[in-house]
C-alpha cells in the first residue's frame, strides 16, 4: 500500500516538473514575444508623422559690377594700308651721262630737299654756254653799229628837210634793222639762260624730302628726259587707306577742307598688342574717297601720319610704319553725352543684359543700343547707373532664379579689416 502511494506521488511531482518545464520554455517567451510585437505596433501607430519639406532652391553664384553712366567716347577699329603720300618717279630734265652719284642713292637712303643725288656730264653744256655768250656779244656788238648808223640816218633826214609819209620816215632812221638786231638779241639771251639752267639740272637733285624706293640707273648709264631715274617717296608723311562700312561714318569727323581738323587715330602694325606709347603711332582722317573699295562696297578713309618712319628725334624709337603695310586703326569719333558703356561679351540675344535685382533675383532686360564697337557697346535706355550688371556667365538664365554675389579675395579681406575696424571701436572694446 505504501508502494503504491510512493509511486503515485512519484508521478505527481513528475507532471508538475512537466509543466514547468513547458512554461518556462514554451509559454513564457512566447509571451514575452507577444508583448513586445504589441509594443512595437503601439509605438509605431503613435510616434509622430515626419511631413516632407521643400528643398529651397541653391542661389547661383555671380560676379557683378556697378553700372556708371556718363559721357562715352566712340571708338571704331578698321584695318588699313599703308600708302606714299607722295611719290614721283625721278627723270632728268637734260639728257647725257652719269658720271656721279650720291653714296646713300640706293633703296632706303634718306635725302632732305635739294640735296644732290645724280651728276650728269655738264661738259657739252658748258660748251653751249660759251658758244651762247660769244653769240650774245656778237649781237651786241652789231646793235651798237647800228645805233650809229642810225644817229647818221637821223642827221641826213634833218638835212633833206623833205616831207615823208611815216613808213618812209622809219626807214630813212633804220629802225626796221635796229628792231631786228633787238630782237636777235633777245634770242641770244634767251638760248643763253636756256643753256644756263640746262647746265644746273645736270645736277638732278631731291624734289622735297624723301626716301629712295628703288633705283633704275647708275654711272655711266646714259640718260634723257624719258629715263627713269628712281622712284622717290615722300618720308615726311605717309597715308593709312581704312575700309569701313559707310554707316560708321555718321560717328567720325571727315574734315572737308585742310582747315578742319580730322578725328584722332591710333595705328597698331602687325604684331604690336598695343602696350606702351612706343608701340602706336597716330594720326588723323584728312579725307573721304569719292568712291566704295570695289570688292566689299565698304567706304575708304585716308588718314595722315607724319614722320611715318621715325626719323625725327620725338619720335625716336617708336614703331616705324612701312610702305605696303597692313595695320589696324582705332578712329576715335564723337562723344555721346549720356549713355552707359558696357562689355560687348555682357550684352546677350536680342539686346537684353542680366541684371541682379533688390531681391537677389535674376532680371532679364532688354536695352537700346545706339553704338557698337569689337569689344564695346554704348546704351542709352533701358539701364541706369546704379544697376547691378552680371559679368558672369550664366547657363541656365530664367528670369527670378536667386543669385549670390560672388566676392573676391581683396573683398572678402577689405570687408573682414572694416569690420574689425568697427567692432574695436564699440562700448566695451574702446581702451
Amino acid at each position: 500500500m505504501q508502494e503504491q502511494n510512493s509511486k503515485k506521488i512519484t508521478e505527481h511531482r513528475s507532471g508538475q516538473d512537466s509543466l514547468r518545464s513547458v512554461f518556462r520554455h514554451i509559454i513564457l517567451p512566447l509571451a514575452v514575444l507577444g508583448c513586445g510585437v504589441a509594443i512595437t505596433v503601439y509605438l509605431l501607430n503613435t510616434s509622430p508623422e515626419a511631413k516632407p519639406q521643400k528643398r529651397p532652391p541653391a542661389a547661383t553664384l555671380v560676379e557683378i559690377e556697378n553700372v556708371v553712366a556718363g559721357p562715352q567716347k566712340t571708338f571704331i577699329s578698321a584695318m588699313g594700308e599703308v600708302v606714299p603720300a607722295r611719290e614721283i618717279e625721278l627723270r632728268s630734265r637734260v639728257s647725257g651721262e652719269i658720271i656721279a652719284i650720291a653714296e646713300d642713292f640706293i633703296p632706303g637712303g634718306y635725302f632732305s630737299a635739294g640735296e644732290l643725288l645724280l651728276q650728269i656730264d655738264p661738259a657739252d653744256y658748258r660748251l653751249i654756254i660759251r658758244q651762247l655768250e660769244s653769240e650774245v656779244a656778237r649781237v651786241e656788238s652789231d646793235i651798237a653799229v647800228e645805233m650809229g648808223n642810225q644817229r647818221i640816218a637821223e642827221k641826213e633826214y634833218a638835212l633833206l628837210g623833205e616831207a615823208v609819209s611815216r613808213e618812209e620816215r622809219d626807214l630813212i632812221l633804220r629802225k626796221p634793222q635796229l628792231e631786228k638786231l633787238l630782237a636777235a638779241r633777245e634770242l641770244a639771251q634767251a638760248q643763253l639762260a636756256q643753256a644756263k639752267l640746262d647746265l644746273q639740272r645736270t645736277e638732278i637733285t631731291a624734289p622735297f624730302n624723301c626716301v629712295i624706293d628703288s633705283r633704275k640707273v647708275d654711272i655711266g648709264a646714259r640718260v634723257n628726259e624719258s629715263t627713269i631715274l628712281a622712284h622717290l617717296v615722300g618720308s615726311d608723311a605717309f597715308w593709312l587707306r581704312v575700309t569701313l562700312p559707310v554707316e560708321q561714318l555718321q560717328w567720325l569727323n571727315i574734315p572737308g577742307t585742310s582747315n578742319e581738323e580730322g578725328s584722332l587715330v591710333g595705328i597698331f602694325s602687325q604684331g604690336v598688342n598695343g602696350m606702351g606709347s612706343s608701340r602706336i603711332r597716330y594720326g588723323r582722317v584728312i579725307r573721304l574717297a569719292a568712291s566704295l573699295e570695289e570688292q566689299g562696297r565698304m567706304a575708304q578713309l585716308l588718314i595722315r601720319v607724319e614722320d611715318p618712319l621715325s626719323r625725327l628725334e620725338e619720335n625716336s624709337g617708336k614703331t616705324k610704319l612701312l610702305l605696303g603695310s597692313y595695320v589696324r586703326a582705332e578712329l576715335e569719333g564723337i562723344t555721346i553725352d549720356s549713355a552707359v558703356g558696357i562689355d560687348r561679351a555682357n550684352l546677350h540675344e536680342g539686346n537684353t543684359v542680366w541684371l541682379m535685382r533688390e531681391d537677389n533675383t535674376l532680371e532679364i532686360r532688354e536695352v537700346e543700343v545706339v553704338f557698337r564697337d569689337r569689344d564695346k557697346v554704348i546704351v542709352t535706355a533701358g539701364i541706369e547707373e546704379g544697376d547691378r550688371l552680371i559679368t558672369s556667365t550664366l547657363v541656365s538664365p530664367i528670369a527670378g532664379i536667386p543669385l549670390q554675389e560672388v566676392r573676391t579675395v581683396e573683398e572678402m579681406t577689405r570687408a573682414a579689416a572694416d569690420a574689425a575696424a568697427n567692432g574695436s571701436q564699440e562700448p566695451g572694446h574702446a581702451r
